[in-house]
């Protein structure tokens, strides 16, 4: 069960790097002990999701992950809507 992001939370992204895509689980713990909320690894792309207190950026600190970048949200009109 996905938790939403609290109001002091910021939905995240984590890329591991090409080094660590076998310790995925590993680097998920990190994260977690650093204060993500860690929602899904995905393996097959080396992604990481899920949310973190202020100061996230530094996560990008960790060994293994490659980058952190905020989560964003994107809406597509009904297809239905005009042109």
């Amino acid at each position: 069960m996905t938790t939403p992001a609290g109001p002091e939370q910021t939905p995240v992204t984590v890329t591991v790097d090409d080094a660590h895509l076998d310790e995925l689980d590993r680097l998920a713990d990190r994260l977690r002990a650093a204060g993500m909320e860690v929602e899904q690894v995905l393996e097959p792309v080396g992604v990481i999701t899920g949310s973190a207190p202020p100061g996230w950026e530094s996560l990008a600190d960790l060994d293994g992950v490659a980058a952190v970048e905020p989560g964003r949200t994107v809406r597509l009109p009904p297809p239905d809507a005009p042109q």
